[in-house]
């Protein structure tokens, strides 16, 4: 079984973000599992709760990160950029040692669900770069923009979907994630960080 971990990046319980990753777990393959975990429940990060005193929710976020093969994340675009509660997930993941910690090596991608017409890609490339900063794998280019996103929703005999071209966007960006899983694109990055910590001791 295959176990994506789906991340949304707003707030609002039925966000058009949080609406897009349902959609998207409707679509993933048999043998596969979706997974979700309330970024909002997330304290904000500080150097003064690690170690001991590492709350139990950023715990289970780590877990939850360990267990997947691979993570999708949606999320809107906030001022230009990425917002506050996707940033501040990363540097909880991110620690405690940055070569041994939840996203080295794990493959990742990610879609953006907004009102506007326009194509808005600066959150995904801001998610993108931080993750690979951090030892994390991505879909290079082919990023998934849900333009005019409530016009985008439909229902089909009660489960809400996506009107026919923007779903085969989305699975493909699905498909791409599946391909980074299956060629175990992260094992690298795994073996460097294993070779550096080797290296230390």
């Amino acid at each position: 079984m295959t176990t994506i971990l789906f991340l949304v990046g707003s707030l609002r319980a039925d966000s058009l973000n949080a609406r897009l990753a349902r959609v998207a777990a409707n679509e993933l393959p048999e043998g596969h599992e979706a997974t979700y975990f309330d970024l909002g429940a997330l304290p904000f990060y500080s150097g003064d709760l690690e170690g001991e005193r590492t709350p139990d929710i950023v715990a289970e976020f780590r877990d939850a990160l360990r267990r997947a093969d691979g993570v999708f994340f949606t999320t809107p675009e906030y001022n230009d950029a990425l917002p506050g509660r996707v940033k501040n997930a990363l540097d909880w993941a991110s620690r405690p040692l940055r070569l041994r910690h939840a996203l080295v090596g794990k493959p990742m991608n990610a879609a953006v669900a907004t009102i506007s017409p326009t194509n808005e890609t600066r959150s995904l490339n801001d998610l993108k770069r931080i993750w690979g900063n951090c030892g994390g794998v991505t879909v290079a280019g082919f990023d998934f923009v849900l333009e005019n996103a409530p016009a985008k929703f439909l229902d089909h005999d009660g489960v809400e979907t996506l009107e026919p071209q923007s779903l085969a966007t989305l699975r493909f960006a699905l498909a791409n994630l599946e391909r980074l899983i299956e060629h175990q694109a992260g094992q690298v990055l795994e073996a460097h960080g294993d070779a550096f910590v080797e290296q230390l001791t």
